[in-house]
């Protein structure tokens, strides 16, 4: 069990994907991949006990329960640079007001977006507690 790249994204490992952002000529986009880049190593012991699967779109790391592209994502994360991570989550369906209701918070650091990662899977109920 384990943090794994979802396998319609294979061609490159998530450290790739975020070490190419990093290596951007544009500095937003490149601390963005610094940001996650240091992320990566907290995070995937963060999901340790959980089969966790990994989508990249617009240089956000989307979180999903299943390597099945039908899958919903359920958590997601992205460094902010000068701010620190975006965590965001959908709520379950028993505790959510409305369809697919949302839930987004701001991490100070590495440590602290780990932590909101972890609450955020246990909340949406898409993977077992540990």
């Amino acid at each position: 069990m384990a943090l794994s790249r979802a396998s319609v994204e294979q061609s490159k490992s998530l450290e790739e994907f975020y070490g190419e952002l990093k290596s951007s000529t544009d500095s937003f986009s490149a601390a963005i991949g610094g940001g996650m880049l240091e992320l990566l190593p907290l995070l995937k012991d963060a999901c340790s006990g959980r089969d966790v699967w990994a989508l990249t779109s617009l240089m956000r790391l989307w979180l999903l329960p299943a390597d099945d592209l039908s899958a919903p994502w359920l958590v997601s994360v992205m460094a902010m640079p000068g701010v620190g991570f975006q965590v965001m989550y959908r709520m379950s369906d028993t505790e959510s007001p409305w369809p697919d209701a949302l839930v987004q918070g701001t991490a100070v650091d590495e440590a602290d977006a780990c932590r909101m990662v972890r609450i955020a899977m246990e909340r949406c109920r898409g993977w077992t507690s540990l």
